[in-house]
C-alpha cells in the first residue's frame, strides 16, 4: 500500500496511541490558558486547527489501520473473581504463544476483588504483539495484595484484636489498610514532631532526647518500636536498639542516615527532627493500631458497640511485574480500568536510611548495610523495556511502596487518566538510575542511545504520596528523552512533586527535549525541605517548564529552603516560562551550581518585600536570563478554627486563600491539646498550618465548656504563631431553645454564647496585646436581633428556630446565608448569595437578613 506523501504510517500508529498533548510553544492545537489561573481547565484553540489533505489521509489511514487491528484483537475470559481464575487464563494464554499464536489478546477482568499471593509475571512472550488487561466495569476490578484480618472486641471495649495470619512470618507490618486507607502504625507525637537534644558522639548511633518528648514506659523489648528521622531531603526509620531513660539516649539497631558524611545526625541541624511508631504506648487515639507480638495480634483503638472496621494485612510486594528477555520489550501492553492496592512497605529487618526519591541504603538485621548501591523501592505495577504501553484509567490507593514503575529502555509509553493516593514511596518512578552497566560502564555514557524516549504522563491526579518514606517524590523521572508530563493535579506531598534528571552536573548526557507543561502542583514540600514543586538536575538540552501552578510551598523546616522551583546541580538548557507561583514561603526559583537557563514571562507572588523572587547558590547570576517575569499582587489568606458552628459560615466559599480546622463539637481547647483527628476530613491541621504559611485573618471560635481565661490562653498561643493576622472571634451562636436566655446572661467567665462573655474576652486581649486588631462575627447578637424583631413582629419568620434545621445547627439555606456573610463582613469581603437560592426562593428574607447585617457589624470594627 502506498502511503502519502510525507507521512510516516508507523509513526501515526505510535501517535494515535497516545492522548492528546499541547504544544507548549504555541503551535498547532496549542493549550489556551484560562483566565483563572488556579483553575484545572484548559480549552482548545482553534486557530490553527486546519490540517492539511495530506495529514487527513494520512490519519485516516493509521485510524483504519487501528480499526482492523482492533477488530481481530482476541478476547480470552475470566471465569470468575479470583486469583487463581486470572492465573488459569494467562496460563490459557501462554499456550496460545506457544502455539505461535502471537496477535493482539485482550483479558476482561469481571469485577471483584483479586488477592494475589504472587505477582503477575509477564515476558514478552506471553504479552506478544499485544496483551490487554481490561476491568469489566471500571474500577470495580481490584487487584490487592492484602489479606483480610477478622477482629473479634476486646474485653474493654475500647480496641478491636485482629489475629494475624498463622503462617505470617514476615516482619511486624508498618502499614495496614483500614477501610481501605493506608495507615500507618501508632506515632507519638501525634502531630508534629520532637527535636534532638544533641547527637551521641559518633554522629550515627543514637541521639539524647528530651524527657518529656517520650513516655516513660516506652521500651523496644516491650513492643515493636521504630524511629523515624528527618533528614533535609530524605528520611531514615530505623527500629530502635534501646532507650535509656536514666540517660535519656536512644539507640537505634543500625546507623542513622546514609553513610555519606553529609547524612551524619546533624549536618544540617544541631537539634534535627523526629517521632517515633509502632510501641503500645503511642496508641492513644481511635484508629491507632499496634503489634501484640506475644499473642501475635493487631490491636486496633475503636468503639466496639459499632461495627469492626475492615482491616487489611499487605503482603504481597508486587502486584504485576513485565520484563522483556533479553534485548526484547514488551509491546502493547495496556492496563484499562483497573485498581491496585495492598503492597506492603517493604521494611528490611534492620531497617532503612533513605536517600532521595526513595533511594536508600537497606539495613540487615545486625543494623549493617545489606547492598553495596541504594536501590529503590520496588513497585507494585512495574513494566520494564516497554514499547507503546499504557496505564489507562486506573487507580493506585492504599499502596505501602511505590506505585507504578515505568522502567529501563521504555518508549512512547503512556500514563493517563489515573489517580494515584495513599502511597508509601513515589507515585510514578520513570527510568532509571545509573546502577545497571554496559561495557562496565553507567549504561548512559557506554549506550546513551538506550535512553527513554517520548514516554507522557498526562492528566493524572496524585495525592499523599511518601506517607511512609518522606523523601519520595509524587513523579521521578531520571534521564529521558522528549518527555512530556503535563496537565496533572499533584498535592499534600512530604517533599518534590515533579523530579526531572539524574546527573548531579553539567556534563552531556541523552537527557534533553523534555516538558514538563500545565500542571498543577500544590501543598508540597510538607514535611522535608530543599526541593520544590519542580526539581531538576543535569543538562538537558531545550527542555521545557511551562504554564505550571504552583501554590502553597512552606517554610522549610530543615535548613535548606523548599521553592516553587529548584534546579538543582547542574541543571542547563532549560526554559522557564508562563507559570505562576503562590504562596511560597521563599523564592519561587531557586538555582543550585546550575548553568544557562532563562526564566520569561513568569508570574509569582512574593512571600514578603524582602523575599527574592531568584535565589542564586553557587550560581552566577550571568548564567540565568529573567525577562518580563511580573509580581503578582497578595491574595489574602484566613484560617478558621472551630467546630460545626464554624462549618456552618461555609469556610470553603469565602474569597481568596482558606484553610480550617474544624472539629465537631470541640472547644478551642480541646482542639488545642487534641489537634491530631478533627471531624472535617479536609483540615489543615493548625500545628502544621500555622507553622507553615503567614495568615492575614486568623478566626476562632470558643465554645460550651471553657472559660475565659482558658480561651484567652490558647488563643494567644495562636496568635504567637501568626504575629501579623488580624484575630476574629467568631461568636457562635447557642441552642435554639436556650439563645434568648443565654443572651439575657451577664455571666462572662464561663464562656456561653451573650454579649458580655465576647465583650470581656476582646477587652482582655486587647489590653494584653494592644497592637494588634481584634473583630468578631457578631452571629450571637445577628440572631439576638432577629429574636427581638420576630417578637415585635418585625422579621419575616415566626420563629428563631426557623433558622435552625436542629437543635444548634443552621439551616443550609437561610441560617448559612447569615452566618456566611457574617463572617465574610468579619475579614473584609463583601456580602454575596453565591451558593445560595435564597435570593431567588425567599428575597423578602433575603433582604431582611442583609440588613440585620448592616445593623449588627460596626462599619468598621
Amino acid at each position: 500500500m502506498m502511503k502519502p506523501t510525507g507521512c510516516d504510517i508507523a509513526s501515526l500508529a505510535i501517535g494515535l496511541r497516545q492522548p492528546f498533548l499541547p504544544s507548549p510553544d504555541g503551535g498547532p492545537h496549542a493549550l489556551a490558558r484560562v483566565a483563572d489561573d488556579d483553575s484545572n481547565s484548559f480549552v482548545l484553540t482553534n486557530a490553527t486547527m486546519r490540517p492539511t489533505i495530506s495529514r487527513l489521509l494520512c490519519s485516516l489511514v493509521a485510524t483504519l489501520l487501528f480499526s482492523s487491528a482492533a477488530l481481530a484483537e482476541k478476547k480470552l475470559t475470566v471465569s470468575s473473581a479470583s486469583a487463581k481464575s486470572l492465573t488459569n487464563s494467562l496460563a490459557e494464554l501462554r499456550d496460545l504463544r506457544e502455539a505461535g499464536d502471537t496477535s493482539p489478546i485482550k483479558i476482561v477482568l469481571p469485577a471483584g476483588t483479586y488477592q494475589l499471593e504472587t505477582p503477575l509475571r509477564l515476558d514478552d512472550s506471553i504479552v506478544g504483539e499485544g496483551l490487554t488487561l481490561q476491568a469489566e466495569s471500571p474500577h470495580k476490578t481490584i487487584l490487592s495484595g492484602a489479606v483480610n484480618l477478622k477482629g473479634t472486641a476486646s474485653e474493654t471495649g475500647s480496641s478491636w484484636r485482629y489475629d494475624l495470619p498463622i503462617d505470617y512470618k514476615g516482619l511486624p507490618p508498618r502499614v495496614i489498610l483500614v477501610n481501605g486507607t493506608l495507615q500507618t502504625a501508632a506515632r507519638h507525637p501525634n502531630v508534629g514532631y520532637s527535636r534532638i537534644v544533641a547527637s551521641v558522639p559518633d554522629r550515627r548511633s543514637g541521639f539524647q532526647f528530651t524527657p518529656a518528648d517520650l513516655p516513660a514506659d516506652v521500651s523496644p523489648e516491650t513492643g515493636v518500636c521504630d524511629l523515624v528521622f528527618l533528614h533535609d531531603w530524605s528520611s531514615s526509620r530505623l527500629p530502635i536498639r534501646s532507650i535509656n531513660h536514666q540517660t535519656d539516649v536512644l539507640e537505634t539497631l543500625g546507623p542513622i542516615g546514609c553513610s555519606a558524611p553529609h547524612y551524619a545526625i546533624d549536618h544540617f541541624e544541631k537539634q534535627p527532627r523526629y517521632w517515633l511508631e509502632g510501641h503500645r504506648s503511642f496508641a492513644d487515639l481511635p484508629g491507632e493500631w499496634y503489634i501484640d507480638r506475644e499473642k501475635n495480634q493487631l490491636i486496633l483503638l475503636g468503639d466496639t458497640t459499632k461495627p469492626a472496621p475492615s482491616v487489611q494485612l499487605p503482603v504481597t510486594e508486587q502486584l504485576i511485574v513485565a520484563q522483556a528477555t533479553g534485548d526484547n520489550t514488551i509491546k502493547n501492553l495496556l492496563l484499562q480500568g483497573l485498581v491496585f492496592t495492598g503492597t506492603p512497605f517493604p521494611m528490611p529487618a534492620g531497617g532503612l536510611s533513605g536517600a532521595q526519591a526513595t533511594m536508600h541504603e537497606p539495613r540487615s538485621a545486625d543494623g549493617s548495610r545489606s547492598t553495596p548501591h541504594r536501590p529503590m523501592l520496588s513497585a507494585a505495577v512495574q513494566i520494564d523495556q516497554g514499547q507503546n504501553c499504557r496505564v489507562e484509567n486506573c487507580r493506585f490507593n492504599g499502596i505501602g511502596n511505590t506505585a507504578l514503575w515505568l522502567g529501563s529502555r521504555s518508549n512512547h509509553c503512556v500514563i493517563a487518566h489515573s489517580k494515584f493516593s495513599d502511597i508509601g514511596g513515589n507515585a510514578i518512578n520513570l527510568g532509571e538510575d545509573n546502577a545497571r552497566h554496559v561495557k562496565g560502564k553507567p549504561w548512559y555514557r557506554s549506550a546513551p542511545q538506550q535512553v527513554p524516549v517520548g514516554n507522557q504522563v498526562t492528566d493524572c491526579e496524585i495525592r499523599n504520596c511518601g506517607q511512609v518514606l518522606f523523601g519520595s517524590v509524587a513523579i521521578w523521572a531520571a534521564l529521558h528523552e522528549k518527555l512530556q508530563i503535563a496537565q496533572n493535579l499533584i498535592e499534600d506531598c512530604p517533599y518534590t512533586g515533579i523530579s526531572l534528571g539524574w546527573i548531579w552536573n553539567d556534563s552531556p548526557s541523552p537527557a534533553k527535549d523534555n516538558q514538563i507543561h500545565h500542571n498543577q502542583i500544590r501543598r508540597v514540600m510538607q514535611v522535608l525541605s530543599d526541593g520544590g514543586g519542580i526539581y531538576t538536575l543535569g543538562n538537558q538540552p531545550n527542555s521545557r517548564l511551562e504554564s505550571n501552578t504552583i501554590s502553597d510551598v512552606p517554610l522549610n523546616a530543615g535548613r535548606a529552603e523548599s521553592n516553587g522551583m529548584f534546579l538543582d546541580e547542574g541543571s542547563t538548557g532549560f526554559t522557564i516560562t508562563d507559570n505562576q507561583f503562590r504562596r511560597i514561603a521563599k523564592s519561587p526559583l531557586r538555582f543550585h551550581k546550575a548553568g544557562n537557563n532563562q526564566a520569561v514571562a513568569n508570574r509569582w507572588e512574593l512571600e514578603t518585600d524582602r523575599t527574592p523572587n531568584v535565589r542564586y547558590n553557587a550560581t552566577p547570576q550571568e548564567n540565568i536570563t529573567l525577562r518580563d517575569n511580573q509580581v503578582l499582587a497578595h491574595q489574602p489568606r484566613t484560617y478558621l478554627i472551630g467546630n460545626s458552628l464554624t462549618w456552618d459560615t461555609r469556610p470553603s466559599n469565602l474569597d481568596h486563600y482558606v484553610n480550617w480546622h474544624v472539629d465537631c463539637g470541640k472547644s478551642l481547647q480541646f482542639i488545642h491539646d487534641r489537634p491530631a483527628a478533627p471531624c472535617v476530613g479536609s483540615s489543615r491541621l493548625w500545628p502544621t498550618a500555622l507553622t507553615q504559611l503567614h495568615y492575614n485573618y486568623l478566626v476562632v471560635q470558643p465554645h460550651y465548656g471553657t472559660t475565659l481565661e482558658q480561651d484567652q490562653q490558647v488563643i494567644e498561643q495562636w496568635m504567637d504563631m501568626q504575629p501579623r493576622a488580624i484575630v476574629v472571634i467568631h461568636t457562635g451562636w447557642a441552642f435554639s431553645e436556650k439563645a434568648t436566655a443565654e443572651f439575657a446572661s451577664k455571666d462572662h467567665e464561663k464562656m456561653i454564647h451573650n454579649a458580655a462573655y465576647f465583650e470581656a474576652l476582646i477587652e482582655s486581649l486587647k489590653t494584653r496585646h494592644p497592637e494588634r486588631e481584634f473583630r468578631q462575627t457578631y452571629a450571637t447578637q445577628a440572631l439576638h436581633q432577629i429574636a427581638t424583631d420576630i417578637k415585635a413582629g418585625e422579621a419575616p419568620i415566626e420563629n428563631l428556630s426557623d433558622l435552625y434545621r436542629d437543635a444548634i445547627h443552621m439551616t443550609i439555606g437561610e441560617g448559612r446565608y447569615l452566618m456566611h456573610n457574617l463572617m465574610r463582613r468579619a475579614v473584609d469581603q463583601p456580602t454575596t448569595s453565591a451558593g445560595f437560592k435564597i435570593a431567588d426562593q425567599n428575597p423578602e428574607l433575603k433582604a431582611y437578613l442583609d440588613g440585620v447585617i448592616r445593623d449588627v457589624v460596626p462599619a468598621k470594627q
